[in-house]
Order: structure tokens, then sequence, then C-alpha cells
């Protein structure tokens, strides 16, 4: 840090106006008991860039069982640190967290296990990810305080991480998920440093809790920078770890095969609206259609079955690698078939019938909607699918060959897999 830090500056736009009335109520009330209480992390990085926030978080330096003893809507949640949920009406919650102290932590010894200890503003700034995310807002003094450089960053647009690059990536690897993240949805650049890292630490990935490389790579999706987060995850070697074989279809996102991808993105981020829109199933397909589809293309006359187990060799191996949720893997493979199993299915009644009833099936209109956004798609396939929507009703089909396939269970396969299956359910 440099000496001149910390910045204490009242020449900023945000006004208490701006900040969610609840969240400042803690605020005040913290303060009224005499103790330090600022709003961190996200809020502040978005109100100072004119973005609405999705989160209020607090830091202050009352203990959570203080702050427990302030509020009887708090809870005390959380193990390796301890945090304060205070609830409001409609399921609103204020996160609040006693400022941390710097772990006591090798640089060689990898990811952080135990941070359970509190400490000062200045220790909670330098111990967080990215410089961007370290500011405070006193709502006492009306000022924005900054340990870190983080204003500056933010007037050069760029994600810098605070300290060393690789040290913070090794201490959690999902932080080179959430750079690219920050820097696609906020319109920033990761630094010279921080891309170094990323190049050179990237293989930390596969190191990381699974669950949490699904969720970033999910919400990359649906917060309104998918074109760009995935074309910065092409170009930064994180694709080809994560997604291999849809990395190795697309290339670089200079390239052909990028077309349809980037128009698909693109439509999923015109319907951004603050909240996730699309199932799992729905999202991951997006993903998945432009090498689905350049398949099936190559196919002389595919039907249901061909169609069915395509989609199912695709998603296989990431349904395994990211432990992707099986109703979520019956959404994608549906959601794909159902782009072209939907053409033959309209010319029969029973089965046009029942394919509009089954519960996948505002998944396939989901992915068609935004393929309709995205391609050139034929009038009468659009009607087709239209008469479908209007015939199918809040009936459920039966999900269970979907939701039965299980990509570790090579016995599952094939129609001596469904026979076995029939005899289990009996």
């Amino acid at each position: 840090m440099s000496g001149d830090l910390p910045i204490r500056t009242s020449n900023h736009a945000i006004t208490p106006a701006d900040i969610d009335p609840d969240a400042f109520k803690v605020l005040r009330r913290l303060s009224q008991f005499g103790y330090h209480a600022y709003l961190v992390g996200g809020g502040v990085r978005d109100l100072l860039l004119g973005r609405p926030p999705k989160d209020f978080d607090i830091a202050t330096s009352a203990r959570p069982t203080e702050v427990r003893r302030l509020f009887r809507n708090c809870r005390v949640i959380g193990r390796r640190f301890r945090l304060a949920h205070i609830c409001f009406a409609g399921g609103k919650v204020i996160e609040v967290a006693t400022f941390r102290a710097a772990p006591d932590h090798d640089e060689d010894d990898g990811p952080i296990r135990d941070d359970n200890e509190f400490g000062t503003p200045e220790t909670d700034a330098v111990r967080r990810d990215f410089t961007v995310n370290a500011l405070f807002y006193d709502p006492v003094t009306d000022e924005v305080i900054d340990y870190v450089g983080g204003l500056a960053d933010l007037a050069d647009r760029r994600i810098r991480t605070i300290g060393d690059a690789v040290v913070r990536f090794r201490e959690d690897p999902v932080r080179i998920l959430r750079a690219v993240k920050f820097a696609a949805r906020l319109g920033l650049e990761p630094d010279d440093e921080a891309r170094r890292a990323i190049l050179s630490e990237r293989y930390a990935l596969r190191k990381a809790a699974v669950p949490r490389l699904l969720e970033e790579i999910v919400r990359m999706l649906w917060q309104g920078a998918a074109a760009r987060s995935y074309e910065l995850m092409a170009e930064l070697g994180l694709l080809e770890l994560l997604l291999p074989e849809i990395a190795g279809f697309l290339g670089r996102p200079t390239e052909e095969p990028w077309k349809p991808l980037r128009g698909l993105l693109q439509a999923l981020d015109r319907r951004h609206n603050g909240e996730q829109q699309h199932s799992i199933g729905v999202l991951l397909a997006v993903l998945y259609w432009p090498l689905y589809q350049a398949i099936i293309a190559e196919l002389p006359d595919p039907d249901g079955p061909k169609l069915r187990k395509l989609a199912e060799t695709l998603v296989a191996p990431a349904s395994v690698r990211l432990r992707i949720p099986r109703r979520e893997i019956a959404v994608l493979i549906a959601s794909l078939e159902g782009q072209v199993r939907f053409d033959q299915a309209r010319r029969r009644k029973n089965t046009r019938v029942a394919f509009a009833r089954s519960a996948t099936f505002p998944g396939v209109l989901d992915l068609f909607e935004l393929r309709r956004e995205a391609e050139t798609i034929p009038s009468e396939q659009v009607a087709a699918l239209h008469m479908l929507a209007r015939e199918s009703s809040n009936e459920t089909g039966d999900l269970s060959a979907l939701v039965d396939f299980d990509p570790f269970d090579e016995e599952d396969a094939g129609e001596g897999g469904q026979r076995r299956r029939r005899r289990r359910r009996r």
C-alpha cells in the first residue's frame, strides 16, 4: 500500500437515497451504539459506477453476538467466518460482517481454511480479492474510504488484485472466474499482472470446489454480460479447462463457430433484468446448442432416439466434471433434442400432445425463443412451436426416462438399460 492511503473523500456521487432503507437503518443503529459501520464491497463499487447494487453488505467493528443483541431479527451463521444476517419483510437479508483480520497463512499453503479472526477496517480491506471490491462508504461522515487504490482502478477501468495476484489466485482459484465476471459485467479489463497470473494459475481451478465452479459458470450466463464473459474465458484459456468439448469446437473468439454462440449469448444479455430467468439446464443448453446443431447437420436422417443419444453423449462429460444436478441434465438434454424433435412431433397428434405437455417443454420453448432472437428461423417452425405451446397445459408428463439418465452408469445405456430401469421402478 502507498503511504498516501487510506484516501477519505467526499467527492463522490453516493447519497443516502441511493442506499436501501433497511441497510441504512442497520448502519445508523450500529453507529448510534458506538460501532464503526460501513457499506462495503460491491454495493459501494456499483454506486460509484452509477449502477444499481445487487446487495448492500455492511462491515462493522461490532462482533456477531453484539450485532445480534442490537437486532431481534438477526441470526448468526457460518463456521469459517461468523456473519450476522438481519432479516426483513419479503425475504430481504442484510449481511453484516465484523472486520476481518489478515489470515495467518503462508502463501505456499494454497487455499485458506481457517478465517475466523476479527480485525480493523484496514486489515479487512487488504484481505479482499480485488481493489474495486474493497471500498467503504461511511454514512456518518459521507466519505468513501479507500485503503487499496480501488478509486484509481475504477477511474482507469481495470480489475486489479490486492497484493500479489498469483498468491491471491492460489488462495482461492475461483477468484480467477470472479475476475472474468467482474471485468465483463462492469466493463473493466484485468490489469497486466492479473492477466499474467490467470494464465499461469488457471490450472488451479481443478482444485477448486466443483459447486462453486458451476455457480460461476451459470452466473456469467444470466448477469447481463454473457457474451463478453465467455469471450474472455476463451481468451484466457479457461473455457478449455471447464468445458473442453465446447472450447474445442469454438476455437478462438474471432473464428466462425463463435458467431451462433455469440448471438445466443447476446440474446441472453438483452433479456437481463437482474434475476435468473432461465433454469440452469436451459442456460447450459445455450452453450451446447451450436455444437449440437453442427453435429446433427452432418447426420443423414436423425430420428428421436439418435437425437437424444447424441445429446446424452455430448453433455455426459460435463455432467460428471461439474456435477450438474440430474434434473438440470434432464432439461439440458430435452432442450437440445427438442429443437429438432418438435418438427417431427407436430405431424402426429398423440406425439404432439405428449411432447407439448412434458415437464421439459418450457425449456425447449425457452431455448427456441433465444434462438429466434439470434438466428434466422423459418416462419413455419416458429408457428409450429407456438402452436405446441398453446396446446401445452399445466399437466406434467412422464419425465422418468430423462431424470433417470445417469452418465456414471454405463449399464443404463441403450434399450437394455431402459428395461433395467423399468424393473427397478417396480
